[in-house]
């Protein structure tokens, strides 16, 4: 089976509600795989049911060859899939500093001999280098984005899931967010859900599109673009 990551039937739901029904997705290794549509259309229920955060009630999710569907959320970051959140999820009473040393030492992370030099060096990738010893709860907004991004990549992930990294950033953060993401290394596949669509197609080379809860269009961007089926779902009309 092909595919760092393939989903397939994938399907959520919450009584009568299909938040999720049928779904099917695949991202290669090193591959910027964006997922986007309308409110309600299940992208954020995709990414926690590939973390391990929620159960499917259908389908199957494997990873590098694994079958993980029944896999809690630490073993599945021990295997290489590292996430960040909608609400940035940082320890408000610690240091930038100490927040990267905690996460990358985590059982599923590997910040070991040398865990500071290389907890320095992920702060400055993501330009928080002066603010290494601020508590995390004294950051901006977008300066906790940017630490949770750090904290991830402490796990030395193989597949990065980024849950809305630009809501709440101002146009000058979502630049700098945008040059944040550009300069991932091609080491890390990435899933990134998103509704800032000049992000998106700045960024991903396929893109997956959902409405409500199914399976609508994966193409490149220029594919993504001019897809009546893509525009049919942003308008509101069933595909």
């Amino acid at each position: 089976m092909s595919g760092l990551l393939v989903v397939e039937g994938l399907g959520r739901r919450y009584g009568d509600l299909a938040a999720l029904d049928g779904v099917g997705l695949r991202v290669e290794a090193g591959a910027r795989h964006a997922l986007i549509g309308p409110n309600g259309a299940g992208k954020s229920t995709l990414l926690n049911l590939v973390a391990g955060s929620l159960r499917p009630s259908a389908g199957r999710i494997h990873f590098a060859g694994r079958d993980v569907t029944g896999m809690a959320p630490a073993r599945r970051a021990r295997l290489g899939i590292g996430r960040t959140h909608q609400h940035p999820a940082v320890w408000s009473s610690l240091s930038a500093l100490d927040n990267v040393l905690v996460a990358g030492r985590r059982p599923w992370g590997r910040l070991r001999a040398g865990g500071r030099a290389r907890a320095l060096e992920l702060l400055a990738s993501v330009g928080l280098d002066a603010a290494t010893g601020t508590l995390a709860g004294s950051l901006s907004h977008g300066q906790r984005r940017q630490l949770e991004l750090a904290m991830a990549l402490a796990g030395e992930p193989r597949l990065l899931l980024l849950d809305e990294p630009a809501a709440g950033l101002a146009p000058p953060e979502v630049e700098l967010l945008a040059g944040l993401l550009a300069a991932l290394p091609d080491t890390v596949a990435v899933l990134l859900v998103e509704h800032h669509l000049d992000l998106v197609y700045g960024f991903a080379d396929q893109v997956t599109v959902l409405h409500s809860g199914k399976h609508v269009h994966t193409g490149t961007v220029p594919e993504t673009r001019s897809s009546p089926e893509v525009a049919a779902a942003y308008a509101g009309v069933a595909p």
